[in-house]
């Protein structure tokens, strides 16, 4: 029941909020900063985001799924027109096409080196790089390419899918044809270090005019010591080309690189003959340095070209004439490398007609002979004849034999040991049947004869 007349206690005033007379809520203006910045902020990142779209150009060519067919190298076309060939004997090679030019192999050429291109490469999740992805490092548009280009870029394909067929023939494709083939090659070549790049370098080698030779002799010497180089150095030592003999002997006269000048020496002495030779005599004679004196002596020294026998027995002198320098003593020891025939008698003729202090160098020539079609000249002089004498010649050959583990070796040996009273030679008929047989190749006796080993080492091929 509600009481009356009764006037309850004062209440409290209600607190008004600040800004209205009414108390409703006033407005904050600075909370409007928040949203304006957000704006703002997404305002500016999709005017960058536009920017960049903008400067990023679009993929020349989307990459090469399974289903699409592999360039084979029957798809290649006919060689163009030479291009970046020079006549002579160049000394540098410059390729129109390479990064020290300014742009880029990819862009004059038309195709995507695999170095540029292994970045891009996709891995499973085995490790394994799948077919589509080895393909992918291949945004070649081979239809836009023809001649040395197609084909060097089909040899790239080729080498990293170790298509070895392919390899071959784009090889064989490539050494056809000739110079016109330098520029693509040389631009694989500069611009990789792996397997595509050796290839490269051994079609260059077998190409081998003075333009192939100097663009290999230059890429050689641009390259840092160690593994690589020494496959570029086997490359050069390849070279049989007669035509690039003076870029050879050039480059390893003129040059500071060890490996180059054994690279070219090598490739030297494989084909060396009259005109080389008469080069070599001409620029020793006429030597201002020891350095030229020692590259052109050691050059002679490895001469193992049996078109090199005449020169070199011209050079030599009479068998009964001391050397008259290091060049002449130079070509008594090739002779002993090409090891046929006339060299093999000259020779022994010489030993037979050396003074004591010069027989021990010529005797040690003629034990170090090894090439199969010397052997016959020696077995002739073991056996004796008119020409060498017991303690000199034929003990000489004897211990030449040893190079030569076979049947007729080891018959005449046998031989010799049964029948012979000259204490020299019955003793280095001994030793040299000993070392024949305590050899890994030897051919063991049976029933006091022979017997031939199942190891028999082979005798050497004949070089061409």
């Amino acid at each position: 029941m509600r009481r009356t007349g009764v006037k309850s206690g004062p209440k409290e005033p209600r607190t008004r909020r600040a800004g209205y007379p009414d108390g409703r809520r006033s407005f904050e203006w600075p909370l409007l900063i928040y949203p304006v910045l957000f704006l703002l902020t997404l305002g500016i990142l999709c005017l960058v985001n536009r920017s960049i779209q903008k400067e990023v150009p679009a993929p020349v060519r989307p990459p090469q799924t399974a289903e699409q067919p592999a360039a084979t190298p029957e798809d290649a076309g006919p060689a163009d027109a030479a291009t970046g060939t020079t006549s002579g004997h160049p000394r540098k090679f410059t390729s129109g096409l390479g990064r020290r030019s300014g742009t880029s192999t990819e862009a004059a050429a038309g195709y995507v080196s695999p170095g540029a291109a292994r970045a891009g490469k996709v891995t499973s999740k085995s490790g394994r790089t799948s077919a589509i992805a080895g393909r992918m490092q291949h945004a070649v548009d081979l239809s836009q390419l023809q001649g040395p280009a197609r084909t060097a870029a089909i040899l790239q394909i080729a080498v990293d899918e170790k298509d070895h067929a392919r390899i071959k023939q784009c090889l064989a494709e490539l050494v056809a044809m000739g110079d016109e083939a330098v520029v693509p090659l040389n631009d694989l070549l500069t611009n990789e270090e792996g397997d595509a790049a050796l290839w490269a370098a051994t079609a260059l080698a077998r190409i081998g005019t003075p333009t192939a030779t100097s663009a290999l002799l230059d890429r050689l010497a641009e390259t840092k010591e160690g593994l690589y180089k020494e496959e570029l150095s086997k490359r050069v030592a390849s070279i049989s080309n007669h035509d690039s003999w003076p870029v050879l002997l050039d480059t390893m006269m003129q040059t500071g690189d060890t490996t180059v000048v054994r690279a070219a020496g090598a490739s030297l002495s494989m084909m060396a003959d009259a005109p080389v030779i008469d080069e070599v005599i001409a620029r020793y004679d006429g030597a201002s340095t020891d350095v030229e004196v020692e590259r052109l002596t050691q050059l002679v020294r490895n001469i193992h070209s049996p078109k090199a026998t005449e020169p070199l027995l011209s050079l030599a002198g009479h068998v009964s004439a001391a050397p008259q320098d290091t060049l002449q003593e130079a070509a008594i020891e090739a002779l002993a490398k090409i090891g046929d025939a006339p060299s093999v008698s000259y020779l022994l003729r010489r030993l037979e007609a050396s003074p004591p202090g010069e027989s021990t160098r010529i005797f040690n020539a003629i034990t170090q002979i090894d090439r199969p079609d010397a052997q016959a000249s020696l077995l002739y002089a073991a056996a004796g004849n008119k020409e060498v004498s017991a303690e000199h010649g034929r003990t000489a050959a004897i211990y030449a034999l040893k190079n030569y583990p076979n049947e007729p070796t080891l018959t005449l040996l046998e031989r010799i040991v049964a029948q012979e009273q000259n204490e020299k030679v019955l003793t280095a008929a001994t030793r040299t049947l000993d070392d024949i047989r305590l050899a890994p190749h030897a051919i063991a006796a049976k029933a006091g004869s022979l017997q031939k080993s199942e190891q028999m080492l082979p005798l050497p091929p004949v070089e061409k």
